[in-house]
């Protein structure tokens, strides 16, 4: 029973960390650039339903994703290697849990903020308010910009659960 445990947590974390570092792949070559490409009032209404479900799977997925992994270092019954930081493995996960909890408050921190001024400004640029739709762009390409980030930190710890992986 144990080892079945220990395989469905081990899927549960994979499974999340896919959809995760996937919902931003989405994010950033398929939604961003049509939001930005459509006029500005068909964004409103878009952008309305879209960024507050986006923002909650996101964030849910990256929480997940987190716990199952902490988790998952009980299940493997080397959680205590983390005190000792002396194996390959032990520092590939240290690494992972930095690298993961990091870009989740970094993204908690800037992403939602950007996005509700996203949401804010989309029904003034539909009303023909040319600051707010000029700042709309801007915005879209600051998250743009970090889902790069996000992305590149995801590479970063799948290169880092690999290496501990095979540890």
């Amino acid at each position: 029973m144990e080892a079945f445990f220990r395989i469905g947590v081990q899927w549960l974390h994979v499974t999340a960390g896919v959809l995760w570092i996937g919902g931003a792949f989405y994010t950033i070559l398929v939604q961003l650039p049509a939001l930005t490409a459509s006029p500005p009032a068909a964004r409103g209404p878009v952008m309305a339903n879209l960024v507050p479900r986006q923002l909650n799977y996101i964030f849910r997925l990256a929480e997940f994703t987190i716990l199952t992994g902490l988790l998952n270092l009980f299940a493997s019954g080397r959680a205590q290697e983390l005190t000792r930081l002396d194996t390959r493995w032990s520092w590939a996960i240290l690494a992972g849990i930095i690298l993961a909890v990091g870009i989740y408050a970094l993204s908690r921190a800037t992403v939602a903020r950007w996005a509700a001024r996203l949401l804010m400004l989309g029904p003034r640029a539909a009303s023909g308010d040319a600051a707010a739709a000029a700042e709309m762009p801007q915005l879209a390409e600051r998250i743009r910009r970090l889902g790069y980030v996000q992305l590149t930190v995801g590479a970063l710890i799948l290169v880092a659960m690999v290496t501990a992986r095979f540890s």
